[in-house]
Formats: structure tokens, C-alpha cells, sequence
């Protein structure tokens, strides 16, 4: 996937609105059904369909100023309701229609999320509609739409305002309530453009991207089907749940289509080290570029994937980890191409107590960070002092902020996570400010804490949540492990021994709890606020009861 300079000019100059048009030609996309097949659409007949579909919004009075959401699995149906909306010159909201836990609770987000954006009207695809029932606004269901877009002639796009709203992009709400995020057609041009830069990404023939993300996920939306899209470039999208309920449908699909480009987050990358372990028969050289972002890279997972993946012809060189937040429109750092996962080894004791990221020496105990690579195209990042805001020398932790042209609002944003730079300029992050507990002196990261607990024999990367309860000589460390076996007492004793031996920190309680008992947002990030919120409502400060619901 390379290119020079000069080869962007298919990437956005002003709006993906313009880009669109501009380049919906004979490239297609496909969306694949659960038996990993599908029928390939050009982008010329997605936009015709979503020309059709903006003439029958704007009889609905859909315009300028306006807001939908659209509730729906992947379908090319629902990228031409999405094109439609832009063309009106309305804002979109993506809605979840799947998500962790039950219908119910899914059906109540969806209709807090309704309510806070406060939208005009949700289209809804019709297996959706038990979710839809609850949403307090008009509500259309996208067949009827698409008929009724046979009917009509073909609308000509209104003029867009870069600085008119394109998307209200809800953040994940893994610490606190879901956020929407104004997202300007001037901050989505931008981003895409820095992603393709990036990654050296311009819709040419050679590029197959698949995505299985959901459209409701900023990565999924933007990076995923936004950036191909405005390129006209050809793309293969699932619905993440065919997926979720068989992990392997990812790789077969990359080798069946022969993909050049995809990602995920890293839960999927530690699924496909052990689907890779189990089947190392796959063909899946065609691969030059694959992002894990989206949630924090794992160096262990990483190397469990490569070591899997590289049986099946992948070169580690292409797997490319990456920082981004809501607020930034999506991509904030990219590392760079070729390098891999390149890992910072750092002395933990040093980390935790003094907030210096030395240089592991031998024999001392290490904590293992990747580096996320620098900044994108036309966005700057600092680290500065919690209480002072002023900026922080290299390989010193402090609040990471952010400003670009992408990013929301004016002047630098803080992030809300904790981390820094290196000597090259490149992005480290060490967790999320609210998460961090305070022990004994030092500043532990719940994210050490649940890898090492991973290493306990029957716990999952992903199935175990670390948080800090108030104590008297500081923050309690508890832990929350999803299991479906007997011998807790055991397990218990395991994941004590392992947590011990990874960061020097004994727990002050372990929860097992079954399958799913963990609480999730409605893209499968660990909610540990929530996870400590229900704990202490059960449990009084200072006992050791193991109960958690």
C-alpha cells in the first residue's frame, strides 16, 4: 500500500459529502451474510440510491439543522440512508443494534442516546424494530424509505458547510455516561485525510479494506467505511455479529477476499492467536495493513498474534497499533508503517513511583508499553503536569492533550488519559486518569493488573476487571474475573499468586463471576467504574466478601 504524495487527490478536499460524489464509480462493496458470502455493489449505485433516498428525507422535512439516527445491522441499504442524510444536509447519529447484555438494556440505550442527541428521526431496518418501539421520536422504517425512494427522481446535493454538523459521535462511556461528540464535516475531511496519509491509503485498485466493526464504533464508521468510501476504493463489511458468534469468520474472510487492509481491537487480535493456534492453515498473505486500535494494545496479545499469524504468510511488520478518542474525530497517532509493534520496556517501580519511564536494566521488574506511533498530519500532542498544565519533558507521565484540526472544540484538549512521549516523538499511554489506583506510594494502572491476572491459568484477556476501593493505607486493589468452571478457592489463589508475581501488589479480593458478568459499553470496553460502583454498594469499605452482581 504505497503511494506517493501526489496520489491523495482522491481523499477529501473539502467534505466527504463532495468526495463521495466524486468518486462513486465502479469499485464496490460487499457486505457478507454469516456463511461469509455476499453480492458486491458499485459505490455509483449505493450514491444513486442515496440521491433517491435524500429526495423522500427532504419531503419528510429533513434538512440543514436536522438530526437522525439510523438503527440498523450493515447493509449497503443503510450506507445509502447514511449518504442521504449528509446530502440533506442533515447530522447523523449511528445507533447501537447490538450490543453486550440484554435487549432491554440495549433498548434503553438506544433510547437515552435518542433523547440526549435529541434527533428528528430514527430510521430503522426492520429486524431492529423491538429496539426501535422505545425511542421517543419519529421513527421510519428503512423499507418503506427505499420504496418510496423508487418513486422519485434523484436529488442534487445541497451545498455543504464545512463547519456544519456531520456526526454526533457517542463516546463509549467506558468511565463515565456516553458523550455525543459535534463531529464538523471540516473535522471528519481532516481525519480521514490524516488516516489515509497515515497508512497510505487512497482507494487505488490494488487496496481491499474488510471491517466487521460496528457503524455505531468510531473506528468502524470513520477509519472503516468512511475513509474507503470517500475514495471510492473497494471494501468488504460484515456485521459484527457475525463475528461475535464465530471469531474465525474474521480470517476466512481476509483469505477468501484476499484483503490488503483491515483491524480491530485488541480483544480480537488475543481471539485470533488462539483461533490461529488451533488452524494455522489459512492463507492470509495478502495482508499489508492491519490497525489494532480502538482499545488499549496489549504487548503480549500482539505477540501471541504475530507469532500465530506469521504461520499464515502475515510479516509482523504490517500489524500497525494506534491512539484515537471520540473528541479527535477518531485517529489521533498512527505508528509507523512497517515497524510492527515496537515495544517500550520500562522499569514498573520506577514508572509507579517517581512517574520517569526509564529504560527497563537487567533484572529489574519491567512493564512492557507500545508505542502508538506520532501524531497524524496537522495534529500536535503534549504531556503536562496534572496541576500546573505545563508541558512535560520526554519520558515524563502527565495528561495527554491534543489539538488539530480534527479535534473538537479550541486550543488543546485533554485526553483523559496518562502517558508520554519518547526521544522519537512517538505516543505512549499508560492508562486512563480515572482508572489508576494509588497503593503504597505508587501509581498502578488497572491495565497491568488485569494482564497479569491473564496470565493465571482459566482467566481471559478481556474477562477480568482490576479497580481500586478506598483503604486505609490508600486504594484496595480488587479484581473482578469472569469464569463458567468450578474450584473458585483455586482460581482465587491463582490469580492472586499471578497479580503478586506481575506487579508486586497483593489483591484485596478476587470476584469470580459468571460469563458476562462483567460490565461492558456498548462496544465491549471493560466499564470499571462501574464494575468498583457496583462492588461498593454490596460491599461495606474494608471487608473481604466476594459477592458482585
Amino acid at each position: 500500500m504505497t503511494s506517493a504524495d501526489g496520489d491523495y487527490g482522491r481523499m477529501p478536499a473539502q467534505t466527504v459529502v463532495d468526495a463521495i460524489a466524486r468518486n462513486a464509480g465502479d469499485a464496490t462493496v460487499t457486505v457478507l451474510g454469516e456463511d461469509n458470502l455476499g453480492t458486491a455493489v458499485c459505490w455509483a449505485s449505493v450514491h444513486q440510491q442515496a440521491r433517491r433516498l435524500a429526495t423522500v428525507l427532504s419531503a419528510e422535512g429533513i434538512g440543514p439543522n436536522r438530526r437522525v439516527g439510523l438503527l440498523g445491522d450493515t447493509s449497503t441499504e443503510l450506507i445509502s440512508a447514511l449518504q442521504a442524510v449528509w446530502l440533506c444536509g442533515a447530522a447523523v447519529t449511528m445507533l447501537p443494534a447490538c450490543a453486550p447484555g440484554s435487549r432491554d438494556e440495549l433498548a434503553r440505550n438506544v433510547a437515552a442516546t435518542t433523547a440526549d442527541a435529541r434527533l428528528d428521526l430514527v430510521v430503522v431496518d426492520p429486524p431492529t424494530a423491538p429496539v426501535a418501539r422505545f425511542v421517543p421520536t419519529r421513527a421510519m422504517a428503512l423499507t418503506d424509505l427505499l420504496a418510496a425512494a423508487q418513486r422519485v427522481d434523484p436529488s442534487d446535493p445541497r451545498r455543504t458547510d464545512p463547519d456544519s454538523l456531520a456526526l454526533l459521535q457517542y463516546t463509549s462511556g467506558s468511565t463515565r455516561a456516553p458523550r455525543g461528540i459535534p463531529v464538523s464535516h471540516a473535522h471528519l475531511a481532516a481525519n480521514i485525510a490524516a488516516i489515509g496519509a497515515a497508512v497510505e491509503y487512497h482507494g487505488g485498485p490494488r487496496d481491499r479494506v474488510l471491517s466487521w466493526l460496528p457503524l455505531y464504533h468510531d473506528l468502524g464508521l470513520i477509519c472503516f467505511l468512511a475513509l474507503p468510501m470517500s475514495c471510492g476504493g473497494e471494501l468488504v463489511l460484515a456485521s459484527p455479529t457475525a463475528f461475535a458468534r464465530r471469531p474465525a469468520f474474521w480470517l476466512e474472510a481476509i483469505s477468501r477476499y484476499r484483503i490488503t487492509a483491515s483491524g480491530a481491537p485488541n480483544f480480537a487480535y488475543e481471539l485470533m492467536a488462539r483461533v490461529l493456534a488451533r488452524d494455522p492453515r489459512l492463507d492470509l498473505s495478502s495482508l499489508r495493513l492491519l490497525i489494532s486500535g480502538g482499545e488499549p494494545v496489549n504487548a503480549d496479545t500482539m505477540a501471541r498474534f504475530t507469532a500465530s499469524a506469521r504461520r499464515c504468510g502475515v510479516e509482523p511488520s504490517v500489524v500497525v497499533p494506534a491512539y484515537g478518542l471520540a473528541e479527535a474525530t477518531v485517529a489521533v497517532t498512527i505508528a509507523p508503517l512497517g515497524a510492527g509493534v515496537v515495544v517500550d520496556r520500562v522499569d514498573s517501580l520506577v514508572l509507579e513511583s517517581t512517574g520517569r519511564a526509564i529504560p527497563a536494566a537487567p533484572g529489574a521488574r519491567v512493564r512492557e508499553l507500545v508505542k502508538l506511533g506520532p501524531a497524524v498530519r496537522e495534529t500536535s500532542i503534549r504531556i503536562v503536569d496534572q496541576r500546573t498544565g505545563e508541558p512535560l519533558a520526554e519520558r515524563t507521565v502527565g495528561h495527554i492533550e491534543v489539538r488539530g484540526p480534527a479535534v473538537v472544540g479550541h486550543g488543546w484538549l485533554r485526553t483523559g488519559d496518562i502517558g508520554y512521549l519518547t526521544e522519537d516523538r512517538q505516543l505512549v499511554v499508560c492508562g486512563r486518569a480515572k482508572d489508576m489506583l494509588i497503593a503504597c506510594g505508587r501509581n498502578i494502572f488497572p491495565q497491568d493488573v488485569e494482564a497479569a491476572a491473564a496470565r493465571a491459568p482459566g482467566v481471559r484477556p478481556g474477562r477480568v476487571a482490576a479497580f481500586g476501593v478506598p483503604g486505609e493505607l490508600g486504594d484496595n486493589l480488587v479484581l473482578a474475573v469472569e469464569s463458567d468452571g468450578d474450584g473458585t478457592d483455586e482460581l482465587r489463589r491463582d490469580i492472586s499468586a499471578a497479580v503478586v508475581d506481575g506487579v508486586g501488589l497483593r489483591p484485596h479480593a478476587v470476584i469470580v463471576l459468571p460469563p458476562g458478568g462483567l460490565p461492558k459499553t456498548s462496544s465491549g470496553k471493560l466499564r470499571r467504574a462501574e464494575a468498583r460502583r457496583r462492588y461498593a454498594a454490596q460491599v461495606p469499605t474494608g471487608t473481604r466478601e466476594r459477592t458482585f452482581q
